[in-house]
């Protein structure tokens, strides 16, 4: 399908990647806006034949279209069935089946894949959208607080070109429940948010020992000093950064692979300079993968929490933890060197949850990067997993000890 589609009455809209799929490509998408969104049986038999319906006006009653429609689930779920009946497995049947590709972008293989009865539901109610104006203000009456809406969804700033976006209800449902939540971080002395798909900040430990590890290289850092914060997620070690070296006047960075990650990042920006009364100089980059985002700069620190489970990333929530046969954190040391000033400090977080032999990998990148471990900052915690108990948190301070010739 297409970026853009012409609907009447609102012109030609963009439909984020991630939800071009959710109806077969003859499928009719139509605007119920105001009076209509009274008219549920209507609305229903729409999505109920695979169509996409865009709802505007009051969002009290565009949510009880949406719990009237999500009552009668069985009926979509059925009625998706009896249609994939009807029409030949090439891959057009949207509603039964999702064309899966790997989270990594790098991976070209992709499958047809049958959808679980929850998915059926949650692919038919995705065809229940709200509008955005080309802003980002959702077109409803009272809009919901939710800025940087196209970054929530996983897309950059600018990706609609200026036009109106369309959004699943249910997603906006989605991230208003996770913007709600609060994680109170005992370092910051202060609560930060995390949107759908970013990784919450659950581990105070993990965080404690990035604290000790900012204290210990503090003291070589200098004002001119350089900061980058990579997979910055929900900003935790961005904000760390800022209020523990933030007051030599260094220059903070901070990029992740996720526009989510990017939006969440500048939401709680906004809280720190609130609570903290502080106005750290933060360069906050557009989404890219690893160092991309910040290609024409060196630094003086760089800080990453690294994806520390040895498998594959089946989603976009994944993607932190999870790092098949440590690629990411192979690019990210073999990419090292051109982003690290001489004398330059690394502080890089790893758990051993996938065994002995990748954090013996791991050392072994750390050799060959040029990279001197300076100090190994480790604490032992419980997991809630049922065949290992405790693991080993540990976050190395690196120097390079390589010089520019």
């Amino acid at each position: 399908m297409p970026p853009f589609r012409r609907i009447a009455d609102i012109g030609d809209v963009y439909v984020p990647h991630q939800f071009r799929e959710i109806a077969a490509e003859n499928a009719s998408w139509k605007l119920f806006a105001d009076s209509e969104l009274g008219q549920f049986n209507r609305i229903f038999t729409h999505v109920r034949r695979g169509g996409v319906a865009i709802l505007s006006g009051d969002w009290g009653q565009v949510t009880d279209v949406v719990e009237y429609i999500g009552r009668k689930k069985e009926e979509l779920i059925q009625s998706s069935r009896e249609g994939g009946k009807d029409r030949k497995r090439s891959g057009r049947d949207k509603d039964r089946w999702q064309h899966r590709k790997g989270t990594d972008r790098r991976e070209s293989d992709a499958r047809l894949v049958p959808l679980n009865p929850a998915q059926e539901r949650e692919r038919a109610l995705s065809r229940l959208m709200c509008w955005a104006d080309p802003a980002g203000a959702l077109q409803v009456s009272p809009p919901p607080d939710l800025p940087y809406l196209l970054e929530w969804i996983g897309e950059n700033q600018g990706a609609n070109e200026g036009s109106p976006f369309l959004i699943p209800i249910v997603t906006i449902q989605k991230i208003q429940s996770a913007l709600a939540k609060a994680y109170p971080i005992r370092a910051l002395r202060m609560s930060l948010a995390a949107s759908e798909n970013v990784l919450p900040p659950h581990s105070q430990e993990t965080i404690e020992l990035f604290q000790r590890g900012l204290q210990s290289v503090k003291p070589h850092l200098s004002q001119s000093a350089k900061v980058l914060d990579v997979g910055c997620g929900c900003g935790c070690l961005t904000l760390l950064a800022a209020q523990e070296v933030g007051d030599l006047g260094v220059q903070i960075y901070a990029s992740d692979l996720l526009p989510e990650a990017v939006a969440t990042t500048r939401l709680n920006l906004i809280r720190f300079a609130d609570v903290q009364n502080n106005r750290p100089q933060i360069h906050l980059m557009p989404a890219g993968d690893l160092f991309q985002p910040v290609s024409e700069n060196r630094f003086d620190l760089i800080i990453f929490n690294a994806p520390w489970v040895v498998s594959r990333a089946r989603n976009r929530a994944e993607i932190a933890i999870h790092d098949e046969k440590q690629q990411t954190l192979r690019r990210f040391f073999g990419n090292l060197p051109n982003y690290l000033n001489p004398s330059g400090r690394v502080l890089i977080g790893y758990a051993d949850a996938s065994g002995e032999k990748a954090m013996v990998r791991l050392e072994a990148m750390i050799e060959a990067a040029g990279l001197t471990v300076l100090n190994r900052f480790k604490e032992r915690v419980a997991t809630h997993r049922t065949k290992r108990k405790w693991e080993n948190i540990t976050v190395y301070e690196l120097v390079n000890e390589r010089s520019d010739t």
